[in-house]
């Protein structure tokens, strides 16, 4: 069980990576520390990575989770790439719900193969974000 969260400086988001079984504690010290990085650097980029996740979190934890997103990001400008394990349909099936209760409370949020095409869509958001 396990997670990672740093800045990255290309392209410049918050990453969180999920490896073995993520764990309902994963998820919030994720969110605490992503929180806390986005806010000490004014970044609202996130790149979430859970390729080498062997198992999911419950959809109580992702509900939650969003809900404590909405009431912490910065609204618009919050964007999240979301990395799903190829041929993982029980992962990109919670990937989706995940997706989902983001879009609903406003948070763009979406759910990508590979992690090539996460990382372009959030050069892409950062762009029309502007400076």
């Amino acid at each position: 069980m396990g997670c990672t969260v740093r800045l990255l400086e290309e392209p410049r988001c918050i990453e969180v990576r999920g490896f073995d079984a993520v764990t309902t504690d994963d998820v919030a010290t994720a969110l605490r520390l992503g929180l806390a990085l986005a806010s000490e650097h004014d970044v609202w980029l996130v790149l979430t990575d859970i390729t080498e996740a062997t198992s999911d979190p419950s959809v109580v934890t992702l509900f939650e989770a969003a809900t404590q997103l909405e009431q912490a990001a910065a609204g618009r400008r919050y964007r999240q790439a979301l990395v799903a394990p190829a041929g993982a349909a029980a992962s990109l099936e919670t990937a989706r719900f995940y997706e989902d209760a983001m879009v609903n409370r406003g948070l763009m949020t979406r759910v990508f193969g590979t992690r090539a095409d996460a990382e372009a869509w959030l050069a892409e958001q950062a762009h029309d974000l502007g400076p």
